[in-house]
Formats: structure tokens, sequence, C-alpha cells
């Protein structure tokens, strides 16, 4: 075999291996985009194929921006007014996260047939995706509501395979 031919086997097998590696990586972020202020957002179930993966907290650096006053805003009014016992409501994200996935871990948090994302924003959980045909609305947030330190939770999923997808995507 020529020295040519090796190189080019060599070049064709990095190429493959380079493809078959990217396949297993994560989706970029969109071009600009990003988590600015590290909310926890965590794929929670994935068990329909067909289901776009959300936006989550990213967004631009404009959008951070204009979000920074409100954030800094309601984070501290929560321990103003007592309602927090540390001082920003968003003090409490990694904990609520954490308690999320090993409740559904431990099966203390059944779950339909479904692919959820999970995104936590100041003692708020928002869980989005689909689910299969026969879900009752609102079940979901009625479970999250339950998680302590969970002030409000919010569903945005699509039922079934068919109709609009309730939130922004990738």
């Amino acid at each position: 075999m020529t020295s040519r031919l090796r190189v080019s086997f060599a070049i064709a097998a990095i190429m493959l291996c380079g493809r078959a590696a990217a396949q297993d990586l994560p989706a970029q972020d969109p071009p600009g985009m990003k988590n600015w202020f590290g909310d926890p957002f965590f794929q929670l179930t994935r068990q329909i194929d067909s289901c776009p993966q959300p936006l989550g907290p990213l967004m631009s650096e404009d959008e951070a921006l204009r979000y920074s006053h409100h954030r800094a805003e309601r984070g501290t009014r929560c321990y103003q007014e007592k309602r927090c016992r540390l001082p920003s409501s968003y003090d409490y994200d990694r904990e609520i996260a954490a308690r999320i996935q090993s409740d559904v871990a431990e099966k203390r948090l059944p779950l339909p047939r479904s692919t959820l994302w999970v995104l936590v924003q100041g003692r708020r959980v928002w869980i989005q995706g689909c689910v299969a045909p026969g879900y009752r609305r609102g079940a979901l947030s009625a479970k999250l509501k339950r998680v302590p330190d969970v002030e409000l939770a919010m569903e945005e999923v699509r039922i079934g395979a068919g109709g609009a997808i309730p939130y922004r995507t990738r």
C-alpha cells in the first residue's frame, strides 16, 4: 500500500469517527444565545422521539440585559416580604432542580410516557415537552407544586403527535 493511500484511509477514518462522535454531542447553543443567569435546565424523560427541544433559559445578551433588573427585583422582593428564607428566590433553584431529579429517579414523582425538560427560575418551574395521548392537562404542574420551595409550576406540553408546540424551540 502506498503512503498516499494510507494517508487517504487515515483521513477517511478520522472523518468517520468525527461524524459518529458529533452525533452523540448535545445540540450546540444557537449563535449569540446562552444561559446568562445559570438557570437549571435539564431533560427529565426521553420517550417520544419527535419532540423538539425547548429553548429553555437561552437568550441573547440584549434579552439578558432587559431581564436583569426584573430578576434582581423579583429575587430580593421575596426575602424582603418574608416569603423566602434565602436572600434571593433564585438561590433555591439548584436545590429545587436536584430535588425534582431525585424524586423522578426514586419514583416519588411518577411521570407519563413523555419527553420532558425542566427549567427552574426563581422558585418557578416550567415543564416543557411532549406527552402521550390520554394525558390529563395540569397533572404535571400539580405534582411539581408539591416539591418543597416551589412557588409556581407551569406546564407547556403538546399532547400526542399533532398540534402546536407551546414553547420556544432551539
